[in-house]
């Protein structure tokens, strides 16, 4: 699995403007997809049609990333509504 974590500004600004337990669960749920992207609390999938893929937050939030073998770049954080437009 991808060691190199890349966040953009504008997504740290988003990630930021959350309510803390979000941010807090974030970091967390960020270090068990480093470990084990198959953590089932994490209900990772790859996203249809793309290359990103989206991980749980909690249960109202989500996060997308694309990952390579040497990173993974988190390009969105929000509610599921926000970042996966359903």
């Amino acid at each position: 699995m991808a060691t190199d974590i890349v966040i953009p500004e504008s997504v740290l600004k988003k990630l930021n403007a959350l309510p803390k337990e979000v941010r807090i669960k974030f970091w967390a749920q960020l270090e068990k997809l480093l470990r084990n992207p198959s953590h089932p609390s994490l209900r990772n999938k790859k996203l249809a049609g793309t290359e990103h893929w989206a991980f749980s937050v909690t249960m109202s939030y989500r996060a997308t990333y694309v990952r390579s073998s040497a990173s993974i770049l988190i390009t969105a954080i929000g509610t599921h509504k926000d970042v996966l437009g359903n």
